[in-house]
């Protein structure tokens, strides 16, 4: 892909124009880090320190009363901001899959049917979540079953 930068100093607002000749995750995905380059993820590790949580390295959010609980690859932080804030946040690699929970769908190992229907996803990190009923078509949609 051929990247050209023309520096305006006149400008009043940046933006970015994609000429492309078809839509590809590879265009999507460029799409949503430009759009949300300003916006960063932080948690609060266990000694009280702020961290910045690369989105990339999410396995899943769990809302917890007014605040979340991100899970990542190397362990859990704390964060301030409420689950749909973050949900703003985040790219199409993310689905809500409960209320409370937000899971990064290429960290999805398996996918196992469970009691009453239900889908139980057990992500790479070890880590379990269910799939409630009320978000149950677009996981199927999502995984072609």
């Amino acid at each position: 892909m051929r990247v050209n930068i023309i520096v305006e100093p006149d400008l009043e607002e940046e933006f970015a124009e994609f000429h492309v000749r078809r839509m590809t995750n590879e265009v999507t995905r460029l799409s949503e880090l430009v759009q949300n380059k300003s916006q960063v993820i932080t948690g609060t590790d266990e000694y009280d320190r702020i961290v910045v949580i690369d989105e990339l390295e999410i396995v899943a959010l769990h809302a917890e009363k007014k605040w979340c609980r991100i899970y990542t690859d190397t362990g859990d932080f704390s964060c301030r901001k409420r689950l749909y804030e973050i949900e703003n946040m985040l790219g199409r690699d993310f689905m809500r899959i409960s209320k409370s929970i937000i899971v990064n769908l290429r960290k999805i190992e398996s996918v196992e049917a469970v009691f009453n229907g239900m889908l139980l996803l057990r992500m790479k990190n070890g880590s379990n979540e269910y799939v409630s009923r009320t978000y149950l078509p677009q996981i199927r949609d999502y995984l072609g079953i």
